[in-house]
């Protein structure tokens, strides 16, 4: 699945998603840095908003951040939730790429 992070100012960020991973994890993978927290599902700071697609959530998430808003349909927590079709979320934090340097670049200083 493609996953498509949105956050206002900032162009968007797309990477592939395995259907057993959270965003989280194909995040980190795809070399994009979250806003993240607890990793548990329990702080709410990976929430964001679902623009279009939907998740599933393999292992458990606090209802607590995903009831709040205009539903808990339109609510996302990052760190827990599996896409189950091409997602596009909008985040709350600005996410950071990771830099790409040669090795020799980073070993030179």
């Amino acid at each position: 699945m493609q996953v498509t992070l949105r956050h206002a100012g900032r162009s968007e960020v797309s990477f592939d998603c395995a259907a057993d991973d959270t965003v989280l994890v194909a995040a980190r993978r795809a070399g994009v840095t979250l806003h993240v927290a607890c990793e548990q599902g329990g702080c709410g700071a990976c929430r964001a908003r679902v623009v279009q697609g939907t998740v599933h959530y393999p292992l458990p998430a606090s209802s607590r951040w995903l009831d709040e808003g205009s539903g808990s349909e339109d609510y996302t927590l990052l760190c827990r939730a599996a896409p189950t079709s091409a997602l596009i979320v909008e985040t709350a934090h600005p996410w950071r790429l990771r830099e790409s340097a040669p090795l020799s670049r980073i070993l030179s200083g």
